[in-house]
């Protein structure tokens, strides 16, 4: 997913209407909205203006002054974040966002995904974001790494206990635990072991094809707290490329702060959590890392090539940037 900044002279007019999106939330401007807000502002508009004394701007204004149509949708796709920053975005929200959208000439399905949940259609929505979010990718890399559709059924049904143990398959991950504790195979053992997770072909165990997904905690320097994931759903939708890579940070974004759980088991959700703290310059920091690197790791990346390697030198290789504080 780009990272893409607009420049100073069209800055002004993007947070004008993000502004007027976070105005529309059902409980107005409060802190969710506003973190979010000073964290575009620091990270991507690179402005520091008061977004209490900005006037609205109508949907063809700003259309006239932003042209570039990745840009249009990049501004779409904050929108959609900001609505989400303190739990299921308004009506009026959605239909702001949908009116800019139209006169920006953009067609994102994260629109019509949130109206859904902003009308209530909870079913409705959560097949709609399905539909689009990555699961699809964890099982295409699923279906490759294994080699068809009955091995990733067979996979499947160890996953949930149906069958025995692979005891082949976990011996292998449980193997890289005698590499030398520099590597980025030992670091990922110590990260499974640490949070206590099964390996793939276990119980429980996470489906092959999702492993980069462990593997960018691992690389990115997050953990898997409830803010620890938002950030890492953030770089991972940064360093994928598809059409609907916004989707995977939108995952986190709603569970973790909107309040509704996408998830098939219990999560921890709070809503307006991005609020607290740095968070929020965390996450857009997060989303931007993943886009500067040179890699996409959900598409056909193979870690037993990497995991011998030292993990600094795994993370030179593969353009991640430096985990750094806030400047705050």
């Amino acid at each position: 997913m780009d990272f893409l900044k607009p420049g100073p002279e069209l800055a002004p007019y993007a947070l004008q209407a993000m502004t007027m999106i976070t105005r529309a939330a059902d409980n107005g401007l409060d802190q969710p909205q506003r973190a979010m807000l000073d964290a575009i502002q620091r990270l991507v508009l690179d402005t520091d203006l008061d977004v209490e004394s900005l006037k609205p701007i109508a949907p063809a204004e700003l259309a006239v002054a932003i042209e570039d149509p990745k840009l249009a949708r990049h501004l779409v796709r904050l929108m959609v974040a900001l609505s989400l920053a303190d739990g299921p975005p308004s009506k009026e929200q959605v239909s702001l966002i949908s009116s800019f959208a139209t006169a920006l000439g953009v067609e994102e399905p994260s629109v019509k995904v949130i109206g859904h949940l902003a009308n209530g259609k909870l079913k409705r929505f959560r097949i709609a974001f399905l539909r689009h979010s990555h699961i699809r990718t964890y099982l295409r890399n699923t279906y490759r790494m294994l080699g068809g559709v009955r091995p990733m059924i067979r996979a499947t049904l160890i996953a949930r206990g149906v069958l025995k143990e692979d005891a082949e398959q976990t011996a292998r991950f449980r193997a890289l635990a005698d590499l030398p504790e520099d590597t980025l195979g030992h670091a990922f053992y110590r990260h499974y072991t640490d949070e206590g997770l099964a390996f793939p072909g276990a119980k429980g165990g996470f489906p092959i094809g999702a492993l980069y997904h462990d593997f960018a905690h691992v690389l990115a320097g997050y953990d898997t707290s409830p803010e620890g994931e938002m950030k890492n759903a953030a770089f991972q939708a940064g360093f994928t490329q598809h059409d609907d890579d916004f989707f995977t940070a939108l995952f986190a974004i709603v569970i973790h702060t909107a309040g509704v759980n996408l998830a098939p088991f219990p999560m921890p959700v709070l809503r307006g959590r991005i609020g607290q703290g740095e968070l929020a310059f965390d996450v857009f920091r997060g989303l931007q890392r993943g886009a500067e690197m040179k890699i996409d790791l959900g598409n056909d990346w193979d870690f037993w090539e990497y995991v011998e390697l030292p993990l600094e030198v795994a993370r030179k290789n593969l353009g991640v940037p430096p985990l750094v504080a806030s400047p705050h």
